[in-house]
């Protein structure tokens, strides 16, 4: 097996759980699951399915009941702290408070394993810190505080402290938990960059499942109570484990947009004529309103957009009722119909 498709991680028969009065409760069980170098993985589930527990299980912060993880074909627990700190860095969603400590030496502290007694930086130190803080945007942060930042400035200040230490394996719990959406991407796109350009392997948990499904090189499934699911995200999408695992009498999976849609009892009142996006978009707001635009048969009601008036378009038995400048009038002309 090539260095490109040698496992960066491997469970062999895994249990992860917790201590109940010193009685074992396993959350999940017989984890055979496999990392490669160079991917992205997304771990997604419902809450209390072991997310957490599994991540502080790989870095061996909690004992695992059963099985064995495997960390560069080596055992994880036979490492020894120094070396372990050089293959495997972690995030965790925990707040985390360090007073009087700028950015920029939050950062350095990544580079903890390859200093010297005295914490030395050095040339090379210096570099991977700069670069580290560049990838997230942290520049104008470098000198503040730690503790003045929002919460999503500090989760990217933990992340490239993180990248800085520089590990082969990297874990993240939740790493956008507090981030907007355009920072969730950029965070998501700059971590699979840095996967796949240093052939590094990245394990984040997250709730963003579609954002997962859209980044991820590989999704690990971990349902309510069924087997965990291992593939690439098309693949769970195909064989319908995540319409299964997400699905509920209040939301359906969509296959074809990748969305989630509720259930909602649709009237029918009207048919929308035309593929353009402002006809989706307006399909969208008569769906939330309990009304399908797409009745598959004739009706006496019809909307449409004219895009070389810019209009909408509302017909009653074929003649032209009114036109509209915004998808809100024209849901106020159609609920004032019905």
């Amino acid at each position: 097996m090539t260095n490109q498709t040698k496992y960066i991680l491997e469970t062999k028969n895994l249990s992860i759980g917790y201590s109940h009065h010193s009685k074992p409760i396993a959350i999940q069980s017989g984890l055979n699951l496999q990392l490669k170098r160079g991917e992205l993985c997304c771990l997604i589930g419902p809450n209390g399915v072991g997310k957490s527990t599994l991540l502080r299980s790989i870095s061996t912060q909690i004992q695992v009941q059963q099985g064995q993880i495997f960390l560069n074909d080596k055992v994880i627990h036979k490492y020894e702290n120094q070396d372990l700190a050089k293959n495997l860095s972690l995030v965790l969603t925990e707040s985390v408070q360090v007073p009087n400590l700028k950015v920029k030496e939050l950062v350095a502290m990544g580079r903890f394993p390859y200093t010297n007694f005295w914490g030395k930086i050095n040339k090379e130190n210096q570099l991977k810190i700069d670069e580290a803080i560049q990838l997230l945007g942290l520049q104008n942060l470098a000198e503040q505080n730690f503790n003045e930042l929002s919460d999503g400035e500090k989760q990217k200040a933990l992340i490239a402290k993180a990248i800085a230490q520089d590990t082969p394996l990297i874990l993240l719990d939740e790493p956008t938990a507090f981030l907007d959406f355009p920072s969730k991407m950029s965070i998501l796109a700059e971590l699979r960059k840095i996967a796949h350009l240093n052939n590094v392997g990245i394990i984040l948990s997250t709730h963003d499942l579609e954002l997962a499904l859209k980044m991820a090189d590989l999704i690990w499934l971990f349902p309510q109570k069924n087997e965990v699911k291992s593939g690439i995200p098309e693949d769970l999408v195909l064989k319908g484990a995540i319409g299964k695992a997400f699905s509920n009498e209040l939301l359906s999976f969509d296959l074809k947009t990748a969305h989630f849609t509720q259930r909602i009892q649709t009237r029918d009142i009207l048919n929308i004529e035309g593929v353009s996006i402002e006809c989706e978009w307006l399909r969208r707001a008569l769906l939330r309103k309990g009304i399908n635009g797409n009745t598959n048969q004739p009706m006496p009601l019809k909307a449409f957009y004219d895009s070389a008036l810019k209009k909408f378009i509302f017909q009653k038995e074929s003649k032209i009722f009114g036109t509209y400048d915004s998808i809100s009038e024209l849901l106020t002309e159609i609920e004032n119909t019905n």
